[in-house]
């Protein structure tokens, strides 16, 4: 077992070998999310409760987790503990999950189409979307957030016609988006969106941001720090 400061909010976190451990995805989509202040958020696919800390720090005041490997629940709530006893972590999957809406979700699902790469379990269920499908997913956002509540989220780049078409049928508006890219890529490789409820309208898309061989090159708000 590890233990690492999650980049940019310095919170001590602990991972272990063998699970899924904080990427540049989890960094990115943690910085992504607005401020919180005051707001209960879900995580979908919480495994050692990164995000909820980033939600933390964002200034969410009630934190919900759901999962289905109860020892990456374990795990999660020794890092929660550390600062805050605002927490309920939930042993389900999502499409079972009963809790009252909350006003905000956040989620780095399972994106990936293809089932036959790996046999370790922890890897399938958090990479491949046989264990959570794309409608699953957002019949769970509508079904679990409030009428004003809000959706951060990060994708597969380009699957982003797929995520598009789920957003308009579910009723989704996309709010702001911004490409994470490669350096050494033509192509981006990630998308982070923030939704809501509503018709599409005008949104905002920010500067890209860029990784070079999974470590993060440079980001605004390593600027700003």
């Amino acid at each position: 077992m590890k233990n690492d400061p999650l980049k940019y909010i310095d919170y001590d976190f602990l991972q272990e070998d063998g699970m899924v451990k904080v990427n540049t995805d989890t960094v990115f989509l943690g910085m992504f999310m607005d401020p919180l202040i005051g707001k209960s958020v879900l995580d979908i696919g919480t495994n050692t409760g990164a995000l909820l800390l980033y939600a933390h720090y964002h200034g969410a005041k009630e934190l919900h987790g759901v999962d289905i490997h109860e020892d990456a629940l374990k795990l999660a709530e020794r890092n929660l503990s550390k600062y805050t006893d605002n927490y309920r972590l939930y042993c389900s999957r999502v499409q079972d999950l009963q809790i009252e809406p909350v006003d905000a979700i956040v989620c780095n699902p399972p994106f990936f189409e293809m089932n036959n790469v790996t046999d370790d379990v922890y890897f399938k269920e958090a990479l491949f979307e046989e264990s959570l499908s794309l409608d699953d997913l957002f019949h769970s956002f509508r079904r679990l957030m409030k009428d004003n509540g809000e959706v951060y989220l990060i994708y597969q780049a380009d699957r982003f016609p797929v995520l598009y078409e789920t957003c308009l049928r579910y009723k989704l508006k996309i709010m702001k988006m911004q490409f994470m890219h490669d350096v050494n890529s033509k192509h981006a490789l990630r998308v982070l969106l923030k939704l809501k409820i509503g018709r599409m309208s005008k949104l905002k898309i920010y500067e890209p941001l860029m990784v070079r061989n999974g470590s993060i090159v440079k980001a605004k708000y390593e600027e700003d720090r």
